[in-house]
């Protein structure tokens, strides 16, 4: 009978330390990450990520800034931008807002549709990329043009190259 009492403490001491842990990644997690304001601007650095450094001390204020602005520097080679940032930065700074895709209230996970309703149907975009080497990321094997345009364009992470999970193809996604 003691043993068994022994197990089941020791048990509940680890399902503790557990959850212990679980809840402090979560909290750090939480924390760390840029809050969502609404209305934001999409050149507010700050509005966001408050007074975490984001741009060098050299870099121009973006306050007041749009896209084709960001553009006039950042176009291609050593200074683009294509991978460096997430794509809700991207639409923020094209005046398109959190609520434009989410709507009002708690966001959540989009549907490929919010996406197509804005940037077209993906057998148009396909033949828009058709001459990027060394393949068309639009069109697959696999999937035709209907791979779900979040596996690739991440709002809000890092964006990544899906195929390149199995296959090689050396390409930055947008």
């Amino acid at each position: 009978m003691l043993l068994k009492d022994k197990r089941k403490n020791a048990m509940w001491v680890v399902l503790s330390g557990c959850c212990l842990l679980v809840l402090m990644l979560a909290v750090g997690a939480v924390s760390a990450a840029p809050k969502q304001v609404s209305g934001a601007k999409g050149g507010d650095c700050a509005a966001c990520h408050g007074k975490d450094k984001v741009l060098t001390d050299s870099h121009p204020a973006t306050r007041d800034m749009q896209w084709k602005d960001c553009q006039a520097c950042h176009t291609e080679g050593k200074m683009s931008l294509v991978g460096k940032m997430p794509g809700s930065h991207r639409h923020q700074l094209s005046g398109v807002n959190c609520a434009a895709c989410h709507g009002k209230g708690t966001p959540e996970p989009l549907a490929m549709e919010t996406c197509v309703s804005c940037h077209g149907a993906t057998a148009k975009l396909a033949e828009k990329t058709a001459k990027v080497k060394p393949s068309n990321p639009h069109t697959s094997p696999h999937y035709g043009t209907e791979l779900d345009c979040n596996l690739c364009h991440k709002q809000h992470a890092k964006n990544e190259n899906y195929c390149a999970q199995c296959h090689k193809f050396d390409f930055k996604v947008p």
